[in-house]
């Protein structure tokens, strides 16, 4: 099966029409991102292929568009070859049609031939067989395909030929299913828990069994009920006996009568404890007050002592405090003279500071001057020599006019000397007088004919010879330019020649090193740093400096010449001098504070020491003053004998309340305990109240437990417990009967399933051997193992791994290769298959997502695999065809 085209419209999302385009043979793949409706186009896939058209299931009610508008899918495909097509509409005009070829088929027909092409045809209602392993939805790749019956059948029949045979044939798989379905009416399959006839007969049995247990509880309550009627009206006759009645109420009287004696005579022994109290307070507070009396005596002497002692200390202390008095006083003398020293000294040296400060400046300024006389002097020569230079007329750029002009008079002249005819003479000595050109002697080498000249010969004639023009007159009128430039140039600068400008423009050149040289000694005279062109004003900086300078100094001046008239003895002769006598008389002045300091701790110490004495003077007098108070006011109160007479009656007193006290405490003893008695009272009393209490309640219980027996009595207890004992007993006997038989069926089970398994596990070869490939393509050195429902229990690599203990990347793997097994052992045994994977294989890593990919191309060479991806980037190394959902105006319905 190829898919070649996909048209929907009402799936979900999609309301409007979409096309799946660029479908074809082999492996393709639809990269989009999430939410574009990669889910929907396999929910609609799944629902051509294995939902009827009918349907009004929630599946198919899930399937609506947001809008609400009816899902319609028209699917093309081949089918080994033959072009195909397929039409659904579904809840709304449900319609289905299926063209096979020319064959063209409607309704329930198309249904029923559509699912006889799938493999369905045996399935049940609703039931889509091997298909939903191969259409993967998403999230459902990281489980194993759960197959039911249908699904499994559809495998078992791409198995090897034979496997009836194998398995002892149809009669033995009939007999496997009539077991599975006997002991699936007593248990359930996936919990195996009762069920059906054997479950009713344990609800049964447990029901009968309470019935009876509840009969029994009832008729042990109502021999309950007959023992304990008897122990109640036993119990009644002993609490209405009148006798013992009065005995308890005998005793409670007696014990009352004794509480009160106790309680009288807990009353009279506080009254006895409490006038010895009283007594002893007395007798110690006259007892406390003669002690008072006695030590106030001692204390007033010894404070007597105390201050005598004081008065002793202070008469030889005042004279040493004088003496500390005068100490300090003469040392603060000391102190203020070395003070007034210091303060003189330190004027001295600031005097000779200022002295020296006051010679340094006039230094300054005198060299400040120099400086400012040397610059003024430079710039006076320096100005003098830019004059000079600037009276002469033959500078550089005028020389440079004249040798350029000259050197035009040289070329043109030389030119015209070329082309100019030449005159030789060749004449006797005696004859060269005689001849004369142009008007000057006759020159002894040859001469160049530049114009017209005349030879003069005397006693002969004149000649005049004409030279030819042709070009000539142009050159030398060019010439005759070139001198009168030149002449020009001459009289602008006052020179007669090119060797008086010459002269004058060596005179120029020394002028100029005359103006370097004065500024460089100009320059040389100024501050450092000063610019070239900043010479002028750095000497008037130099002019306000000085001025400045000048004007400090008279300041300075004027200042000192105060304290010197005002100084009644010679300066020192230097500020080092001066600042070392400073220095002796600071030393001196502090010597003398440290001195001063000295005598005002020790003043201070023993004024201290005075002035405490004194303190403490006052504090004993005032101590004795006011133990004088208090011995007379003791006395005031109760004189001496008074004191003696009170003190010995209290204690008499104290005697005979003690003697009261005891015997009490002795009458006290022999009687009971008060608390005893109270709670002896308390229970006859609650004896008494429980007595009356018990009869009122006995005769209640007796009541209601005679009714109680009267009615169980009618009821027939007995005979109903025989009835429940019996149908008890049948039912349990039904379920044995059942246990016994589900124990068989499931033995019978075991046994042929183990069969089964045994020989299943030889028609799986195929299947293995068509999976062991990718598997090992994917995980080198694996080994796969499949059980009788197709699932991978475990695997072996280097040991043995459970399924369910792998990580989530590993078994979302090993789930997609066992679904691309199903295929190629569809496509091996039915010559075509299909494979849809929606976002599968994300939570694989990069290197193995290159395996699998490989096996996916391999496999796709055979048959065709849809993939459904929103990971663009890791499935762009995957290949394939590319796809696209493409939005047309309508779907291409079937006619």
């Amino acid at each position: 099966m190829i898919l070649t085209d996909l048209q929907l419209e009402g799936f979900r999302r999609f309301g409007a029409p979409v096309r799946l385009a660029g479908l074809g043979a082999g492996l393709n793949v639809l990269a989009a991102p999430n939410e574009a409706g990669k889910s929907t186009l396999l929910h609609a896939l799944r629902a051509a292929l294995t939902l009827r058209h009918s349907s009004k299931s929630q599946n198919v009610k899930d399937l609506a568009s947001y809008g609400g508008s009816a899902p319609h899918v028209v699917l093309h495909f081949t089918w080994n070859g033959i072009e195909c097509a397929l039409e659904k509409r579904f809840l709304s005009k449900t319609c289905t049609r299926l063209t096979l070829g020319p064959d063209c088929f409607e309704g329930d027909e198309a249904e029923e031939k559509l699912r006889s092409l799938l493999g369905l045809a045996q399935a049940t209602k609703g039931d889509a067989g091997l298909w939903p392993a191969l259409l993967v939805g998403q999230g459902e790749s990281f489980s194993l395909p759960v197959l039911n019956e249908t699904g499994q059948a559809s495998l078992r029949s791409c198995l090897a030929q034979g496997a009836e045979s194998v398995t002892g044939g149809a009669a033995a798989s009939s007999v496997l299913a009539k077991v599975r379905e006997r002991l699936g009416t007593l248990q359930t399959a996936s919990t195996n828990q009762p069920t059906g006839r054997y479950k009713k007969a344990l609800e049964q049995e447990a029901q009968a069994q309470a019935q009876l247990a509840t009969l029994e509880a009832r008729k042990a309550l109502l021999e309950e009920d007959l023992a304990s009627l008897e122990q109640a009206r036993r119990t009644l006759r002993e609490q209405t006996n009148p006798e013992r009645r009065v005995q308890d109420e005998g005793t409670l009287a007696a014990l009352r009568a004794e509480r009160d004696a106790v309680q009288q005579l807990e009353g009279e022994e506080k009254v006895a404890r409490a006038n010895a109290a009283f007594a002893e307070t007395t007798c110690n507070t006259l007892e406390q007050d003669k002690q008072r009396r006695t030590e106030n005596k001692a204390h007033q002497k010894d404070l007597l002592q105390k201050c005598a002692t004081i008065q002793q200390a202070l008469e030889s202390l005042t004279p040493r405090v004088q003496a500390a008095q005068k100490q300090r006083d003469a040392a603060a003398q000391r102190r203020q003279n070395c003070e007034k020293a210091h303060e003189q000294a330190r004027k001295q040296r600031m005097f000779a500071a200022q002295q020296a400060a006051l010679l340094q400046k006039q230094h300054i300024l005198a060299r400040e001057q120099a400086l400012l006389t040397r610059a003024e002097g430079a710039q006076v020569r320096l100005e003098q020599a830019q004059a000079t230079l600037a009276a002469l007329p033959v500078n550089d750029a005028l020389m440079q006019s004249l040798q350029t002009a000259e050197r035009a008079c040289v070329q043109y002249q030389a030119q015209c000397e070329a082309q100019a005819p030449k005159l030789s003479f060749a004449l006797l000595p005696d004859a060269a007088v005689k001849v004369k050109v142009a008007g000057a002697a006759c020159p002894q080498q040859d001469l160049s004919l530049l114009q017209e000249t005349q030879v003069e010969i005397e006693d002969i004639g004149t000649f005049t010879i004409t030279p030819a023009q042709h070009d000539k007159a142009g050159l030398f009128e060019k010439w005759q330019a070139a001198k009168a430039a030149l002449n020009t140039l001459l009289q602008q600068a006052g020179c007669q020649s090119m060797a008086d400008a010459t002269t004058r423009y060596a005179y120029y050149r020394q002028a100029q090193e005359a103006v370097l040289e004065a500024r460089a000694a100009f320059l040389a005279t100024l501050p450092e740093g000063t610019p070239a062109k900043g010479g002028a004003q750095a000497v008037e900086n130099m002019r306000k400096q000085v001025a400045q300078l000048s004007a400090d100094l008279a300041q300075a001046s004027t200042l000192l010449a105060g304290p010197l008239q005002d100084a009644q003895q010679p300066a020192p002769p230097t500020p080092e001098a001066a600042a070392e006598v400073e220095e002796k008389t600071a030393f001196a002045a502090e010597q003398a504070r440290q001195a001063e300091r000295t005598a005002q701790v020790s003043y201070e110490a023993i004024q201290a020491q005075h002035q405490s004495m004194q303190a403490s003077l006052r504090e004993v007098e005032q101590a004795v003053a006011q133990t004088q108070r208090e011995e007379e006011a003791s006395l005031a109160r109760r004189p001496e004998e008074r004191l003696t007479a009170d003190l010995l009656q209290a204690r008499q007193a104290l005697l005979v309340a003690k003697a009261a006290v005891e015997q009490c405490a002795l009458k006290r003893a022999q009687a009971r305990p008060l608390a005893m008695l109270e709670s002896s009272i308390e229970r006859h009393e609650q004896k008494l109240e429980n007595a009356r209490s018990n009869i009122t309640q006995l005769t209640g219980d007796i009541r209601e437990r005679e009714a109680r027996v009267r009615m169980a009595e009618g009821d027939g207890i007995d005979e109903q417990i025989a009835q429940a004992s019996r149908v008890f007993e049948r039912i349990r006997l039904e379920r044995e009967g059942y246990e016994r038989e589900r124990a068989a069926l499931d033995l019978l089970q075991k046994t042929l399933s183990a069969a089964e398994q045994e020989q299943t596990e030889r028609y799986l070869a195929p299947l293995l051997r068509t999976m062991q490939p990718a598997f090992s393509s994917v995980f080198p050195g694996i080994v796969v193992s499949l059980d009788t429902q197709f699932k991978v229990p475990e695997i072996t690599r280097k040991q043995t791994e459970a399924f369910s203990c792998l990580s989530d990347g590993t078994r979302e793997q090993i789930a997609v290769l066992v679904r691309l097994g199903f295929a190629e052992l569809l496509h091996a045994q039915h010559g075509t298959s299909l494979l849809v994977l929606d976002d599968a294989l994300s939570f694989s890593d990069s290197q193995r997502l290159e395996r699998v990919f490989d096996v996916l191309a391999e496999a796709a060479t055979r048959f065709q695999i849809l993939v459904l991806t929103c990971h663009a980037e890791s499935f762009t190394a995957l290949g394939g065809r590319r796809l696209s959902l493409t939005p047309i105006e309508s779907l291409t319905e079937l006619r």
